[in-house]
């Protein structure tokens, strides 16, 4: 199939590839954007939204560049020594970046259970349950490898998406009846510099990561079909987040006497009491999800740094560092710690893409996205 001059694979084998970044997308950050940018922008919230999707789709054109490009070279053993050792320094730091995301998501997961379930909520409880999930994972990853992990994958996000939709309907109508009715009450812009601004939204890069996993999917899918794997997933979660900061926008707590929301579970418990369990039920499955998918990625890029890592010892490995992060680590430094981590990838990640890129425009392009990331990495700020 032919399209704007190029090969599109066929769109049933995108959308089964597409499963495991719009996975960890959605799993990054759909439970924590609302409420940092509530924190951060106020009634902007979804211009923080756009801003950081924007960099991201910037970001990713540079991961496809290299999916394209770079790996190609590396297969057939011809990158200069420099391009070699580049991307195997990338390599490093995208394994431990992932590393940190599936302690973070899992943490959040079991901070959500536990703070339903257990009144006043219980740090011992979440980081326990959150060590148990890790275990489970690396269990079925062991035991069924990537066809049981993406298995997991396929359902979690389906269900996640259902639910999503439920929630962003349901505040969508509330600010429908707010609209018609005594007007909508937008939250207050916070006093906040443009620079600890940019500092903040620069330590949520977390909140988009996962587009860049279809690189550690090539036994399982060909060179286009990641390619345009990642841009559908980007496409898909970006619309999802800017719809739903923009629908929970009139309903956040700042400038009100509830005060500044920490989850979602504040926000749902004023709209619709009702939806504070499919919302747990969707931070479970939503991290979960993205911590497999995260799995799957970390297990791939160890097996291609180390003729060591074979059979279940990636994910032994991976799981023993997660699980380590999550019993130890609190939420937010993880977050910040995480978004630097996937910063520095990007980072390496457009320097490649510089390098082996045709065409003036495209390597001062390239060149400034890895300044930023590069400044992100050195300067990015937790939120909480």
């Amino acid at each position: 199939m032919l399209w704007n001059g190029g090969l599109v694979p066929a769109l049933s084998k995108v959308m089964r590839a597409s499963v495991t970044p719009l996975a960890s997308i959605l799993g990054s950050g759909l439970l924590i954007i609302v409420p940092v940018l509530e924190g951060t922008l106020g009634s902007l919230s979804v211009v923080g939204a756009a801003g950081v999707c924007a960099v991201a789709w910037v970001v990713g054109t540079s991961v496809r560049h290299c999916v394209r490009v770079v790996e190609p070279a590396l297969a057939a053993d011809s990158p200069d020594r420099v391009t070699a050792g580049l991307d195997r320094t990338g390599d490093a730091v995208i394994v431990v970046a992932y590393v940190i995301s599936v302690a973070l998501y899992l943490r959040i997961m079991a901070e959500y259970v536990v703070d339903y379930a257990v009144p006043g909520g219980s740090t011992v409880w979440a980081r326990g349950l959150a060590c148990a999930a890790v275990v489970l994972i690396v269990v079925v990853g062991v035991t069924r490898g990537f066809a049981g992990l993406n298995a997991l994958d396929r359902f979690s996000l389906a269900v996640v998406l259902i639910l999503t939709t439920v929630l962003g309907g349901t505040l969508l109508f509330h600010d429908a009846r707010g609209l018609f009715g005594a007007g909508l009450v937008l939250p207050p812009v916070p006093d906040v510099g443009i620079g600890e601004i940019l500092l903040v939204l620069g330590g949520i890069v977390i909140t988009v990561q996962g587009f860049e996993t279809v690189q550690y999917l090539g036994d399982q899918y060909d060179t286009e079909t990641r390619v345009w794997a990642s841009r559908v997933a980007q496409l898909i979660a970006a619309s999802i987040y800017l719809g739903f900061v923009a629908v929970a926008t009139p309903v956040m707590g700042l400038g009100t006497s509830d005060g500044p929301d920490v989850t979602l579970l504040n926000i749902t418990a004023r709209v619709a009491p009702w939806l504070a369990l499919p919302l747990v039920l969707s931070a479970v499955l939503s991290q979960f999800s993205a911590a497999v998918a995260d799995t799957v990625a970390a297990d791939g890029n160890l097996r291609g740094l180390s003729r060591f890592m074979r059979g279940p010892t990636p994910y032994l490995v991976s799981g023993g560092a997660a699980i380590l992060l999550a019993a130890t680590a609190s939420t937010f430094t993880i977050i910040a710690v995480a978004s630097r981590a996937f910063a520095a990838y990007y980072a390496i990640q457009a320097v490649l893409a510089m390098r082996t890129s045709s065409g003036a425009a495209r390597k001062i392009g390239y060149g400034a996205l890895a300044v930023v990331m590069a400044a992100v990495t050195l300067f990015a700020q937790s939120a909480g």
